[in-house]
């Protein structure tokens, strides 16, 4: 019999066993394959296009499906795991008081639960809709592509995660909307941020997903047409330097894209994957106070 006598492995795997019996109809099922694969389909078909014709309405396009992209899986599963999460908040003090299980495998069962439930269907979308837009034969850029929107999404499901931790469920979807879209805003995509807050723009997942994107996506080529370039080819149109774009310029303006940086995405998935295991901390946190049941104005009442 698997309990809190027995050893952090054993329990561990008891745990996960149960919740992803739990999880696996609401995370993997047929109506969200359709879903994914619908969705990266129609993606595809939208923005699929002549790369190889690269002109300034190419680019606002490519921006715009970035956007997108980062959009989508933002708010795709965010607000669906606060519903799931909030009970099971209200489960680990059940857990507690009939000390069947100690925290730490409690909380690394669910975390590993969700991660493997969720951080699998970015990847599939972008493995459908990328190949089908024709915007890259790159497997290697599909597969950092697929890696930002899979760490961005497990960004804002654990910001989700985090605010079914408040008192009832409805004020849990009021404080993860306020958070994400701080997160966006503060992000300085839509707006050039002042001086003395663009720090904030570090902070937020949306800023380095879309740094990342953008990178990847506009690796494909450093020029288009346009209509009075740095070069002519044959027919006389004439091509510019990718950094000429007004799109491109806005955004190298804004901090969030530089030609010049190069493909790589390292940095960017460091930056998320620390911003995830911040978001991770304060779950740690408050789920330490659930299980043993504390008390935020007995304890205030006291240090007064």
């Amino acid at each position: 019999v698997v309990n809190s006598d027995s050893t952090f492995a054993k329990q561990a795997v008891y745990i996960f066993e149960q919740q992803f019996r739990v999880c696996f109809s609401s995370c993997c099922n047929l109506l969200r394959l359709l879903e994914v694969g619908g969705v990266a389909l129609l993606t595809g078909q939208l923005f699929r296009q002549d790369f190889e014709e690269a002109s300034e309405a190419t680019i606002s396009d490519m921006f715009s499906l970035v956007l997108f992209l980062s959009i989508t899986w933002t708010y795709t599963r965010m607000y669906s795991i606060i519903p799931m999460q909030h009970q099971w908040f209200k489960s680990i003090q059940i857990v507690h008081k009939n000390r069947r299980f100690s925290l730490p495998p409690v909380l690394f069962a669910r975390i590993s639960v969700l991660l493997l439930g969720e951080c699998l269907w970015p990847a599939a979308f972008c493995v459908i809709c990328y190949p089908v837009m024709g915007l890259t034969g790159d497997w290697r850029t599909i597969c950092k592509i697929s890696l930002l929107v899979s760490l961005n999404n497990i960004c804002y499901l654990s910001l989700g995660a985090l605010s079914s931790s408040v008192s009832n469920m409805p004020y849990g979807m009021i404080v993860a909307t306020v958070m994400s879209q701080i997160s966006i805003l503060s992000s300085g995509v839509f707006a050039q941020l002042p001086t003395s807050i663009q720090w904030l723009n570090k902070r937020s997942p949306f800023f380095w997903t879309i740094r990342g994107l953008m990178k990847c996506v506009f690796d494909w080529s450093d020029s288009f047409r346009c209509v009075h370039g740095s070069s002519e080819i044959e027919g006389g149109v004439h091509q510019c330097f990718i950094e000429e774009s007004l799109v491109i310029d806005q955004l190298k303006r804004r901090g969030i894209y530089d030609p010049a940086s190069g493909s790589g995405v390292l940095e960017e998935c460091i930056a998320l994957l620390i911003l995830a295991s911040c978001i991770h901390i304060f779950i740690c946190i408050r789920c330490v106070f659930s299980f043993y049941r504390v008390d935020w104005y007995k304890l205030k009442r006291i240090k007064s």
